[in-house]
């Protein structure tokens, strides 16, 4: 039998603490969820930074390895992974054309990829960064390594950095500038 300690620990992969990148997760959405209240503290900030959907965990940052369905960029944050969430899970319009949503992305992945594949969205992954000196390179770097692409997303490349920042160097928890392009 696990100990009462045991059953309340969040689902996660590598630890964030401790490590130089300003990567919050992965968390397995249904553990995260399931520990709202008593890891309220590991909520995603009211600030602007990058998101990601996968459908494993991963180490440091994202990979190409972890199986990413989605990423995007926000000036909130905790909003928008909130109507992400929202809208993934099915409280959503009816129909992948419809428009009842709250976020196309997360209307997106419960019609195009966790209805279509039978898989349950709170088994996917979610982590953010916060941290990035440039969100749209960070956004084009992520966008790179996606695994399916389910026409929601649309990047442009940075229009001050040529090439685009390394994506470890970028997300290194560093304070500074962010770059985020009007919408």
């Amino acid at each position: 039998m696990r100990s009462h300690r045991h059953r309340h620990t969040m689902k996660r992969t590598d630890g964030l603490h401790g490590r130089s990148t300003a990567w919050a997760g992965p968390y397995q959405i249904g553990s995260y969820l399931e520990n709202a209240v008593r890891f309220a503290h590991l909520r995603p900030p009211e600030a602007p930074g990058v998101y990601v959907i996968s459908e494993r965990g991963w180490g440091d940052l994202p990979d190409r390895s972890c199986g990413l369905l989605y990423v995007s960029r926000a000036a909130y944050v905790r909003l928008r992974i909130g109507q992400l969430l929202c809208d993934m899970c099915g409280f959503t319009s009816d129909g992948p054309k419809d428009e009842a949503y709250q976020h196309r992305g997360g209307h997106q992945l419960w019609h195009s990829y966790c209805t279509a594949r039978q898989v349950e969205p709170l088994s996917l992954y979610i982590g953010w960064s916060c941290g990035c000196a440039c969100l749209d390179c960070a956004e084009l770097k992520l966008a790179e390594m996606l695994t399916i692409r389910l026409n929601v997303l649309t990047v442009r490349s940075c229009a001050s950095h040529r090439p685009p920042l390394d994506l470890a160097e970028n997300c290194q928890n560093k304070t500074g500038t962010f770059f985020l392009r009007r919408q």
